[in-house]
């Protein structure tokens, strides 16, 4: 007599814990690092609802791909990302501290806020390097956005270098309580092309979190 067929339930379940695995190995050249998962956090907690969703870079162009990224990888993870292009300055350079966008992800009905921060290890080019953005479809002049399309990055070729090895940090964070719920850093092993090392790392960070089971 042959086994009893698996439940279709059971039988999902070690497919969806091996779909991250799967996305990470998918980016050869990204690495994750550490990640923390908040334990008292119910899975699935943030299943469909809205996300903010911010991206801090020392290039606009940059942030702008991040931000691009990020909303489609949410998406993809039963989020309603928004975005909100007058939210933060273009370039700053610094880390963004999650919890100094609470009150904007309040207004926009957001349950929670997906914040990443991109940086090189040892270089950057300047301003001056003429990075050149051409944005398709953006959210509009101000107030939020479902989400952007269209963005591309081209870096100048010749005498200034390409962008060399990226890495990134991101976090979630709960807006009713500001609490943590999950962080991970990721770090790019190639060099050059900007722009698909962001997509990369964006990947990689929001695969993270869906195998969390945040979504």
């Amino acid at each position: 007599m042959s086994a009893p067929a698996m439940p279709p339930v059971a039988a999902a379940k070690p497919l969806m814990l091996g779909l991250g695995a799967l996305l990470l190995a998918g980016c050869a050249s990204t690495q994750l690092g550490a990640q923390y998962v908040d334990p008292q956090t119910p899975r699935q907690a943030l299943r469909g609802a809205a996300v903010l969703v911010v991206c801090e870079a020392p290039e606009a162009a940059m942030r702008l791909i991040c931000e691009s990224e990020t909303v489609a990888e949410l998406s993809r993870l039963g989020a309603k990302p928004l975005t909100d292009p007058g939210l933060v300055g273009l370039v700053t350079g610094r880390e963004p501290a999650p919890e100094q966008y609470l009150p904007a992800a309040k207004a926009a009905g957001a349950a929670a806020v997906f914040a990443t921060s991109l940086r090189a290890d040892h270089w950057w080019p300047s301003p001056a390097s003429a990075v050149s953005v051409g944005i398709g479809a953006w959210g509009g002049s101000g107030g939020f956005s479902g989400g952007s399309a269209g963005v591309g990055v081209s870096m100048p070729v010749g005498g200034t270098q390409a962008a060399p090895r990226l890495a990134a940090s991101g976090s979630l964070v709960e807006v009713t309580s500001g609490r943590v719920v999950w962080s991970a850093s990721a770090t790019s092993t190639r060099s050059g092309d900007a722009s698909g090392q962001i997509g990369e790392l964006v990947r990689a960070l929001t695969a993270a979190v869906g195998e969390a089971g945040l979504f």
